[in-house]
């Protein structure tokens, strides 16, 4: 299924940046927003990987990091889809976003990445935590190396902001800050990691 992606997505892509100098610049953009978009189906591509880390032989490890303290433990196979639901809702297709975000590609040499960047085009709905997501493209192997994605929400006067990271087939972590008026962030951080040579 991630091989259908890379031939029907990320081709055309290719052809596009293809066509600029060398020395293009970090920032200069390869997207037409006039244009309808066609965005990267994250949730999709992220139902794969879940599906591949079912298929393979190996326990994953839940590392917990807070404050001055790290814990960690080994995670059951029934639980890996509970770690990932937060990177599944909402479901981020053309479809369900095109009339909030706007998708903008460039690439980045600093870190030899093409890359994918959705913001909103207008105020989002106070039911939608998530407000930004890039997805990070090889650009000589044509392949997804990552997903990142901010949800932000106020809960009992704190943001709390929540940074989602997937790095593909290695592991994916869960960043909660919580920010109350006046005092010091709280941050949390779990991660699932599943490839234990990174």
């Amino acid at each position: 299924m991630q091989k259908l992606f890379k031939v029907i997505y990320l081709v055309p892509l290719f052809f596009l940046c293809a066509c600029h100098n060398k020395e293009t610049k970090q920032d200069q953009s390869v997207n037409n927003t006039e244009e309808a978009q066609s965005f990267f189906p994250v949730t999709e591509f992220l139902l794969g990987q879940l599906k591949e880390i079912d298929s393979l032989p190996v326990t994953p490890l839940k590392i917990i990091i807070e404050s001055d303290k790290r814990d960690s433990i080994w995670l059951k196979k029934s639980d890996i889809r509970t770690f990932a639901i937060p990177f599944l809702r909402p479901v981020i297709d053309s479809i369900s976003l095109q009339n909030f975000f706007v998708e903008k590609s460039f690439m980045d040499q600093t870190i030899n990445s093409i890359t994918l960047s959705y913001d909103p085009i207008k105020k989002l709905p106070d039911s939608m935590k998530l407000n930004h997501w890039d997805v990070y493209i090889d650009p000589q192997k044509g392949t997804v190396q990552r997903v990142y994605m901010v949800e932000e929400e106020i809960i009992n006067g704190a943001t709390v902001t929540t940074q989602l990271t997937w790095k593909v087939n290695k592991w994916c972590s869960i960043r909660t800050i919580e920010q109350q008026p006046k005092i010091a962030p709280r941050v949390k951080e779990e991660i699932m990691k599943w490839d234990f040579d990174d």
